[in-house]
């Protein structure tokens, strides 16, 4: 019995370890991605470092980067609390399995004892030929194999037992390391957090004493958001009349699969740039200095590397292309009833009418001279309702 608990104890070591195996993998998968987001976000205050102006899309790159380190932070925590858990876990098996080994060697040391008493043939001999008939005789014998083969059992257990306890105690230590490791790591990213959100409050003040230009900045802004909406509107009021004219207000199969397509890939959509960060989110917010003021957004602005090419996230077919000044150029891409547009582009590649496949390169972001980094805008409608783009692109 000793020998099948410790193996079933052993079958659900290996098994535990596997599952945690697995685990930290996933989860240092995870923090690779939030470290490598974090040096990008550095990497994008860095081409502004030498500009003396302080604009609002560095304080948002600020912000990103302090939700990004509060994440790998939070992460940490759980890595800790789950590491804590195994060593726990690991010391009350060790002390579970010590206690057996005890047993088994108890029990062992009383075998070898009786086995050194009768170690004499003659007397295992006379202990059968002095049964009273062959049934008893017959039982003598099979006890005696029977003992032997427990006697090599409980020493089997002992050393299967000691394998575990030795296995249990270098996870436990490894575990421990680990711990240590990451409470180093939490410490500096905590200090380092500290740091980040001075460095946040210090823009704000600064941004601050610019009220008057940042009102001015926010109702050009909202003008352009305007006019660009203006824009998609009468795109979709176009593509509307013209059904009603052909008394066709259905989509041609083909238009039906890419809509079909389109909305059961919602999440898992690929970004429209390699590597960017989300500098302001889909909605109504507050201003991130102006006390009292709402910015509202159709879709997402996004900061990358100057030069960045733009890609379609989806197939579809291009239905218009435009200009507005202080905007740029600005690409809508159709796929079935839902549309994708890409604004505040340089340059664009493609054409009306032409047909793009997924992650086809459509055009390259505007660089902003006075930050140093490109910034673009990325709007999901489907018809007359606009829909939040992070819910339908795919984590990064």
């Amino acid at each position: 019995m000793a020998l099948k608990k410790v193996f079933l104890l052993f079958l659900i070591f290996c098994f535990a370890v596997g599952l945690y195996a697995q685990k930290r993998d996933k989860l240092e998968e995870q923090r690779r991605s939030l470290i490598q987001d974090i040096k990008y976000t550095n990497q994008l205050l860095e081409k502004n470092k030498k500009r003396k102006n302080l604009t609002l899309n560095q304080l948002a790159i600020i912000k990103q980067k302090i939700d990004l380190r509060e994440k790998l932070i939070y992460q940490l925590e759980n890595d800790l609390n789950g590491i804590s858990q195994q060593i726990l876990e690991n010391q009350i098996m060790i002390e579970s399995l010590r206690e057996d080994l005890s047993q088994i060697k108890a029990e062992y040391a009383q075998l070898v004892y009786y086995a050194y008493k009768n170690r004499n043939s003659y007397d295992r001999l006379m202990f059968i030929f002095s049964s009273e008939d062959f049934n008893q005789a017959y039982r003598r014998l099979k006890y005696l194999r029977h003992y032997n083969q427990y006697r090599r059992k409980q020493a089997q257990s002992i050393k299967a037992t000691q394998t575990v306890i030795q296995e249990k105690i270098n996870e436990l230590k490894n575990a421990r390391n680990q711990k240590s490791t990451l409470l180093d790591q939490r410490q500096r990213e905590t200090k380092i957090l500290g740091e980040e959100r001075s460095n946040q409050k210090s823009a704000v003040q600064k941004l601050s004493q610019r009220e008057k230009k940042l009102k001015e900045e926010l109702k050009k802004k909202q003008a352009l958001a305007d006019q660009l909406n203006k824009q998609i509107q009468e795109l979709i009021a176009e593509e509307i009349a013209r059904r009603k004219r052909t008394n066709n207000f259905e989509l041609t199969p083909e238009q039906q699969l890419i809509d079909d397509n389109f909305a059961s890939n919602k999440s898992r959509l690929p970004w429209p740039i390699k590597r960017g960060v989300v500098t302001e989110k889909f909605g109504e917010h507050p201003h991130p200095v102006l006390d009292g003021i709402k910015v509202r957004n159709d879709g997402v602005d996004i900061s990358t590397n100057p030069g960045e090419v733009v890609r379609s996230v989806f197939k579809g077919e291009v239905r218009k292309i435009f200009k507005i000044p202080g905007l740029n150029k600005t690409c809508i891409i159709r796929h079935g009833k839902y549309m994708t547009v890409y604004s505040n582009l340089d340059e664009i590649f493609v054409k009306v009418g032409e047909k793009v496949d997924s992650k086809q390169t459509i055009g390259i972001v505007h660089t902003n001279k006075e930050e140093g980094i490109g910034t673009f805008k990325f709007q999901v409608w489907r018809e007359f309702s606009k829909l939040n783009p992070e819910k339908w692109l795919a984590g990064k």
